[in-house]
């Protein structure tokens, strides 16, 4: 088993800090470079380059960065839910066009990972999803909520209900589309499905999905740069609920796992 792992970035255009945004992936890069197994290949796309990927040996890096410009960044307005929709195709188009690089220059990539460009892994993912290369799909519901502003991190056993990187798919299920238009990401599961249906969706059509018992992934909050944290708090009573439930659902987790994400 081998995955390819594909960070889609968003462009200083939507970014409300590049900085940040740079930072969060640096981050989630030294988490994935920290693996134990090198069985992966990983490709960040996205408009623009960060500083700190310039430079680097596409051929010999394990991950490397690819400019992205078949569409143009989204052009945000005011209402909310149309700016989701249009985040969601940069995104997906993002993934597909990652999934066509690695793919070309690849040919031993067995299975697919869309790993959001703020998240973590786990030191030991690639190792621990070597059990499951039968798998059509392995869906990763047992993870961390990690908010980074309080430092509260929570365990979640639901965690595909909240991230998008949540889903690794087998290579088998990958059908690229022969021409790249504005509904080529339907052709791949992370376009066609929202991360909250990719369990029950591809289960429905007959795919062989499994439920990882591993915790190796985790979701970062409070970034700074979150997409869907506006419209998740919003308002102040949004902002406290959210806060208290963090609190409640707070489980002690130790240094030694918190080191394994690449935290101190």
């Amino acid at each position: 088993m081998k995955i390819g792992i594909v960070i889609p970035l968003k462009s200083k255009a939507v970014s409300k800090n590049w900085n940040t945004t740079c930072e969060n992936l640096k981050s989630t890069v030294n988490s994935i470079m920290n693996q134990t197994s090198d069985s992966f290949e990983c490709v960040v796309i996205g408009h623009d380059c960060p500083d700190f990927m310039i430079g680097i040996n596409l051929q010999e890096d394990k991950v490397r960065f690819i400019k992205y410009d078949t569409f143009p960044p989204p052009i945000i307005g005011t209402a909310e839910s149309e700016n989701q929709l249009k985040y969601e195709f940069d995104r997906c188009h993002k993934i597909l066009a990652g999934i066509v690089y690695l793919k070309n220059s690849f040919l031993d990539i067995t299975h697919w990972y869309s790993l959001d460009a703020d998240d973590l892994i786990q030191d030991k993912f690639v190792e621990a999803m070597q059990s499951y290369d039968y798998a059509d799909s392995i869906i990763l519901d047992n993870g961390y909520i990690f908010f980074k502003n309080t430092g509260v991190i929570n365990k979640e056993n639901e965690f595909s209900a909240y991230c998008g990187s949540s889903a690794i798919i087998s290579d088998r299920l990958i059908k690229l589309p022969e021409v790249i238009d504005e509904s080529s990401h339907r052709s791949i599961p992370f376009g066609n499905f929202s991360h909250v249906n990719m369990r029950n969706r591809l289960q429905q059509s007959g795919y062989r999905v499994v439920v990882a018992a591993e915790r190796v992934v985790m979701y970062v909050r409070d970034n700074g740069e979150n997409i869907s944290n506006a419209a998740y708090t919003n308002t102040l009573h949004k902002k406290i609920k959210k806060f208290i439930k963090s609190i409640v659902k707070y489980r002690h987790v130790d240094r030694a796992t918190k080191q394994s994400f690449g935290l101190k």
